[in-house]
């Protein structure tokens, strides 16, 4: 086989089968963990942020409730309504959904959150 070069550690190696692209197993694991940390370190803030949302509605929510709160009661405790992980489609809107809670800003500056109760089968 030919010779190839370690995308970890630049260094020449001759392969022990077709498909190996690190010289060593160890290079192998760092050059993965290196890329993940990386990975972690970019989605830091908005992880760290979107953890402390999660504990402010599962704090004040409880399966099955839809609750209504002041603006100012919720962003006083830390959240932050431009953080969320998706959209979900209700009554022609695209409400904000962090994980399974459901957030909209009415237009008097209150805070409506659901937490749907589990569908049984």
């Amino acid at each position: 086989m030919e010779k190839r070069i370690c995308p970890y550690s630049c260094e020449e190696f001759i392969p022990k089968r077709r498909n190996q692209v690190f010289a060593t197993p160890k290079n192998r694991v760092n050059f993965h963990n290196d890329n993940a940390a990386e990975l972690r370190l970019l989605k830091a803030p908005f992880d760290k942020q979107l953890d402390k949302n999660f504990i402010i509605l599962s704090e004040l929510v409880a399966e099955g409730e839809t609750k209504t709160f002041s603006r100012d009661k919720i962003l006083i405790k830390g959240f932050n309504p431009d953080y969320f992980t998706n959209f979900v489609e209700y009554g022609g809107s695209n409400l904000r959904c962090l994980y399974h809670f459901v957030f909209f800003i009415s237009s008097d500056n209150e805070i409506t959150i659901t937490y749907p109760a589990k569908e049984t089968i």
